[in-house]
C-alpha cells in the first residue's frame, strides 16, 4: 500500500506541474494579479466552510456504518480518517486509494478484516448512490448545455486512452508472478465478509440509509465550493447554474484513471468555468478551486497518514 501511494503521489505531482504550468501560461495576465488582491475574503472562508462540511459528512457516513457493526472510535479520529482517505483517493487512479486508506485506518481500531471490508463496501455503495441519482440531471444538463459538457467528456476520454496505454505498457514491463491464496481461505473470508454485508441489508437498514444521506450531503457540499469561490471573485449571478455545471466534471474527476482526477479536473475546469469568468480570471480560479476542493485536504491527509504509519511502525 505504501508503494502504491508513493508512486501515485509522484505521478500526481508530475501531472499537476504540467497542468498548472499550462493554465498559468495560457491564462495569467497582469490583470490576474489585481483579481487576486481583491478577492472577497468572506467568500473564501465560505468555500473553506463547505470543505469542512464535506469532511464532516464523509466522517458521518463512515461513523454511522461502523456503529452498525459495533466498531467504535471518536469523531476526532473520524476527521483524521476523512483527511487520510482523501489523500489515498488523490494519490491513486479513480480514487481507489480512498478505500485502501479507509481499510487501514479502520484496522488500526482493532476490527477484523471482514468487518472492515463490509464497512468500506457499504461506504462505496452509499457514495455511488449520489451519482446514480444525479445521472438524469447529468443527461439533462448535457442536452441543455452541450458546449459545456462535451469538452469535459472529450478531455476525460483522451486522458483515459493515454493513461490506459501507459499503464498497459508499464504492466507488461513490470509483470510479476504472485502467490495465489488457497481456495479454502478464500471461501472462508468470503463467507465472513458476506455475513457482515447481510447485517446492513437486514438488521441495519437505517444505518445504511443514514450513510446514503451523508454521501449526498457530502457531494452537495463539494459542489458548493466553486460557487462560493466565484462569489469571492465578485460573481454575484449564476450561482445555481455554476452548481449544476459541475456535475459532468464531478463524474469525470471521480472516474478519471489519473491520481485524484488530476489533469481532468484542471483542464475540465477550464472548459466548465469558462462560461462564468473572464479569461484572465479563469486560470487562477481553477487552480484555487482545485487546491481548496482537493489538494489542501490531500496534503493534510498525507501528513496525518505519515504520522499514523510512523506511530504504528514504532509499536
Amino acid at each position: 500500500m505504501r508503494k502504491t501511494f508513493i508512486y501515485g503521489t509522484l505521478i500526481l505531482v508530475l501531472i499537476l506541474l504540467v497542468s498548472f504550468s499550462y493554465i498559468i501560461f495560457k491564462t495569467v495576465t497582469k490583470e490576474t494579479f489585481g483579481v487576486l488582491f481583491n478577492l472577497k475574503k468572506r467568500y473564501l472562508f465560505l468555500s473553506l466552510l463547505f470543505l469542512f462540511l464535506y469532511h464532516t459528512f464523509d466522517n458521518l457516513r463512515l461513523y454511522i456504518l461502523s456503529r452498525a457493526v459495533n466498531l467504535r472510535y471518536s469523531l476526532l479520529y473520524g476527521y483524521i480518517m476523512s483527511f487520510v482517505n482523501t489523500f489515498g483517493a488523490t494519490a491513486t487512479p479513480a480514487h481507489m486509494g480512498g478505500e485502501l486508506a479507509a481499510v487501514y485506518m479502520l484496522l488500526r481500531k482493532g476490527a477484523n478484516i471482514h468487518k472492515v471490508m463490509s464497512i468500506v463496501t457499504m461506504k462505496t455503495i452509499s457514495g455511488l448512490s449520489f451519482f446514480i441519482l444525479c445521472f438524469p440531471l447529468f443527461v439533462w444538463h448535457l442536452y441543455k448545455n452541450p458546449a459545456q459538457v462535451i469538452p469535459v467528456i472529450e478531455i476525460f476520454v483522451a486522458v483515459v486512452l493515454v493513461f490506459g496505454l501507459v499503464y498497459f505498457g508499464g504492466s507488461i514491463l513490470l509483470k510479476r508472478n504472485r502467490d495465489k491464496p488457497s481456495v479454502g481461505k478464500l471461501k472462508d473470508s468470503l463467507r465472513k465478509y458476506v455475513y457482515y454485508l447481510k447485517i446492513f441489508g437486514y438488521k441495519k437498514k437505517s444505518y445504511f440509509l443514514g450513510s446514503v444521506a451523508s454521501s449526498i450531503a457530502l457531494y452537495i457540499s463539494f459542489l458548493l465550493i466553486a460557487p462560493a469561490l466565484a462569489k469571492s471573485f465578485g460573481k454575484e449571478e449564476g450561482f445555481f447554474e455554476l452548481f449544476l455545471s459541475q456535475i459532468s466534471l464531478l463524474y469525470a474527476i471521480f472516474m478519471s484513471p489519473t491520481p485524484g482526477g488530476s489533469g481532468v479536473g484542471e483542464l475540465g475546469g477550464l472548459a466548465v468555468f469558462g462560461a462564468f469568468l473572464e479569461p484572465f480570471e479563469l486560470g487562477v480560479f481553477v487552480i484555487l478551486w482545485r487546491l481548496v476542493s482537493q489538494y489542501l485536504s490531500a496534503l493534510i491527509g498525507g501528513v496525518l497518514f505519515a504520522l499514523c504509519l510512523i506511530k504504528d511502525l514504532r509499536r
